[in-house]
């Protein structure tokens, strides 16, 4: 702890309620009412009234004076930073709150008195417990980690042997009481610790009305700079835990878990007279607070919608105000006699709607095998494919410059028949499919691999219905003077 550092916290809140005349007052009444009950968003009217009684006994038993109203307290109180007072969203009656600086100064000063117990064994147990999830909660080698469950699987068996055997071992009344005063204590800090992180965020609440009252720039930069925060908030280690806790709040099996275990605990007869009938209402503490917590986070989203939509709303009127003058410098110019009126043409996107009716009903495909070796199967050189052809003509120069101007967009220079066909499809059917086959043109190469075959989808020439055909996987290659015969094609 360094000297600097030590002066600055002398401006804290929670220093500066310890060092005020009233710091008495202030810590018994405030720990009584929003720690030890844990009231959250308590009404003025009823906090008054409260403190009212407080200071009437008070002055009654000479520990005064405190002759101010009631009201005036909490005002001063509140712009000390103890309290926060605020509106909840649908009531014009202002609630408090306790802060984060006074739930400090409370702990620390419940702390001070000599305690009759302190206990240390179950502390220390729980700090070897804890060391040993890190140990083997990092460890990456299998056996290490099995050899661990082994461990504790022995030491589990020696226990239910043990039981067995009518050797039944509990835990003392000092043991007891011991882990009893951990659970209270740590059950207290958390509710702490969940209005530390409903601080934080709050403060990233006001740090984003004082941008949106400032902001003069787009929407963008206050958006990604909020958008930031909040997730730096998140995703920070205190961030992570408490959404790692509110999670397991949320789970109904847990929480009734968790309320037997404490009703259970509460009944011991070892521990008669010693616990605090408030600790069972700590799983609703708990969950009151996440939720306190997470409407905060809910605030803070709606007013960065209603950001957004002033902003639009903003942007609309100045596009409309620019659309009128525009409209009405239009309309003086014609007015005038010009005719020559300067413009601009734009391609509006138009949406093509087909209703389902228009849309023809499905048809099956016929597939058809294409198989170059049937002539081989029958000893035959010559295979008569007249019939493919009949009463169809195919233009095979015009098929050639097709596939030779996509050969020149293509950069490698090549390209295969499933392309050409998807940039052309195919509208005379088998007979323009069997031509790409048998392209002959000086500067392009039709390479065939009869190894690799696809898929290809056509129109049947003349009906309505589609086929398809599995080909070789064919390949248009350009060499050397392929260029010019494209050219010399197109020309």
């Amino acid at each position: 702890m360094e000297f600097d550092d030590v002066t600055g916290l002398l401006k804290h809140p929670a220093w500066r309620l310890l060092c005020a005349e009233n710091a008495p007052l202030v810590l018994a009444f405030c720990a009584t009412v929003f720690v030890d009950e844990n009231e959250r968003g308590v009404p003025e009217a009823v906090l008054v009234s409260r403190l009212d009684d407080q200071l009437y006994d008070l002055n009654e038993r000479a520990l005064g004076p405190y002759p101010r109203p009631a009201s005036e307290y909490l005002t001063e109180w509140t712009n000390s930073g103890w309290l926060r007072k605020y509106y909840p969203p649908g009531e014009d009656e202002p609630h408090f709150d306790a802060t984060s600086a006074l739930e400090k100064a409370v702990a620390w000063v419940r702390a001070l008195p000599a305690r009759s117990f302190i206990g240390t064994e179950s502390r220390l147990s729980t700090i070897v417990d804890l060391l040993r999830q890190m140990a083997f909660g990092t460890e990456t080698d299998p056996q290490a980690r099995i050899d661990e469950l082994s461990r504790e699987r022995d030491l589990i068996d020696a226990q239910i042997a043990q039981l067995r055997a009518g050797d039944v071992e509990v835990l003392s009344p000092v043991a007891l009481l011991d882990r009893y005063q951990q659970v209270e204590s740590t059950a207290v800090e958390l509710l702490r610790d969940f209005r530390e992180v409903e601080a934080n965020l709050r403060e990233l609440d006001r740090r984003l009305r004082q941008d949106v009252a400032m902001a003069d720039g787009g929407k963008g930069d206050l958006l990604a700079a909020f958008l930031m925060d909040r997730e730096m908030i998140a995703e920070s280690d205190q961030g992570r835990s408490f959404q790692a806790f509110f999670d397991y709040l949320l789970s109904a099996q847990r929480q009734e878990e968790l309320r037997d275990l404490l009703e259970q605990v509460n009944r011991l007869p070892q521990l008669d007279g010693k616990t605090n009938r408030n600790l069972l209402k700590i799983p609703r503490a708990w969950l009151q607070a996440a939720e306190s917590t997470q409407d905060t986070v809910r605030q803070l989203t709606e007013q960065l919608r209603r950001f957004l939509t002033d902003r639009g709303r903003e942007e609309d009127r100045r596009v409309l105000a620019l659309t009128r003058s525009i409209q009405r410098l239009v309309t003086e110019l014609v007015r005038d006699g010009h005719r020559d009126l300067p413009g601009m043409d734009l391609e509006v996107p138009q949406v093509e709607l087909v209703l389902p009716m228009e849309r023809r009903l499905y048809m099956p495909v016929e597939r058809v095998e294409l198989d170059s070796t049937a002539g081989e199967a029958s000893g035959e050189t010559d295979v008569d494919v007249s019939e493919l052809f009949a009463g169809v003509h195919v233009d095979g120069e015009a098929l050639a410059a097709q596939v030779l101007a996509l050969l020149e967009e293509s950069p490698s220079g090549q390209a295969n028949l499933a392309a050409v066909v998807d940039r052309h499809p195919l509208t005379l059917g088998l007979a323009e499919l069997l031509t790409y086959f048998q392209l002959e043109r000086p500067g392009l190469d039709v390479v065939i691999d009869p190894d690799h075959s696809h898929d290809l989808v056509y129109e049947r020439v003349n009906a309505p219905e589609r086929t398809v055909a599995t080909v070789p996987q064919v390949t248009f290659v350009l060499n050397e003077g392929g260029m010019a015969a494209g050219k010399e094609g197109q020309a």
